[in-house]
């Protein structure tokens, strides 16, 4: 008999256990049928989150805005922070708190600190896909329950409400940081600095912290988000590049936005001079889970550029 095809869990099950609950996590790659789903905001104005990671550490989702859409209400995290990234398209998002309101598109990220009102509205002709990542949690304990109070007096111009004008308010701005490792768990901004200031920020490529990887063997990562919560990176592998080995104190999750990215995990006791080794080819738009702890590298055995959107969560 044909062994039973295993689904995602239940909406109230998946929480924490996705793909696999914390005690029996192992390397992946994800498939399809352990993706989990649900929908957030109320009716009419709701957005169907796909979610192919949701671990003990970290959350990692994809959503997709049609034109002329907006989810409501405005999403907020007790628990943990969020970061955006536009993959297709471009949109606006909005503080129903501040009034605080940005245009960004494919390649920009939005940082979301734990405790900020944020909305994204969709105001092209253009659907907009954004991938979504929050550490350490998306919930409370008692999973989807967690009530997202309503904004009383949304800052909304011309918002149907005598909402007063108190005037110029100074920007709270970034601290400026050195480009340079010594910053890496500190990018863009240290995360209680941002927490407490409870602001927006957008994070463009040209904001990216930027390093190179290993010692010998190099490949690039730019770091979108790096602080106490999250570590966010676009990865690059170039052509017959290979990265050195790592292990991280987080679990990681990656999407490949471009290319063939061939992963090479080494188990514990792997002989140094075996021929044959076990890998894992992960196709454009595929993802792939490596608990903490797990010792990887990356390969590039294509005739393109491979970039990948890595997330390790809480620690590198």
């Amino acid at each position: 008999m044909a062994a039973e095809k295993k689904g995602p869990p239940p909406v109230d099950g998946w929480i924490g256990n996705t793909p696999f609950p914390p005690g029996e996590k192992r390397v992946c790659k994800i498939p399809e049928e352990r993706y989990a789903s649900f929908l957030y905001g109320f009716e009419t104005t709701q957005v169907s989150n796909v979610v192919f990671a949701s671990t003990d550490k970290i959350l990692m989702a994809e959503f997709v805005l049609p034109p002329g859409s907006h989810y409501e209400p405005a999403g907020y995290h007790l628990h943990g922070d969020e970061c955006y990234y536009l993959v297709e398209g471009n949109v606006t998002s909005f503080n129903a708190e501040t009034g605080e309101t940005f245009s960004f598109g494919k390649g920009d990220a939005m940082l979301i600190p734990q405790k900020t009102r944020h909305q994204l509205f969709n105001m092209n002709n253009e659907r907009v896909v954004v991938l979504a990542c929050v550490a350490p949690r998306i919930w409370a304990d008692d999973g989807m329950g967690t009530i997202i109070p309503a904004v009383s007096s949304p800052r909304f111009y011309k918002g149907g409400e005598d909402v007063p004008c108190t005037g110029p308010v100074e920007a709270t701005g970034l601290p400026k940081l050195k480009r340079s490792i010594d910053n890496l768990g500190n990018w863009p901004a240290p995360g209680p600095y941002l927490r407490e200031a409870k602001q927006l920020v957008i994070i463009r490529p040209a904001d990216q912290l930027t390093l190179v990887h290993g010692k010998e063997r190099h490949v690039e990562y730019s770091f979108i988000v790096s602080n106490d919560y999250m570590h966010l990176s676009l990865l690059t592998v170039p052509v017959a590049g290979v990265s050195e080995f790592e292990t991280h104190d987080g679990d990681e999750v990656f999407d490949v936005l471009e290319g063939e990215l061939c992963v090479r995990v080494s188990p514990p006791g792997e002989r140094s001079d075996d021929s044959t080794y076990a890998h894992y080819v992960i196709g454009e738009r595929q993802r792939m889970f490596i608990p903490a702890g797990e010792r990887h590298q990356y390969l590039n055995f294509t005739n393109s550029v491979v970039r990948a959107y890595v997330a390790v969560a809480p620690r590198l």
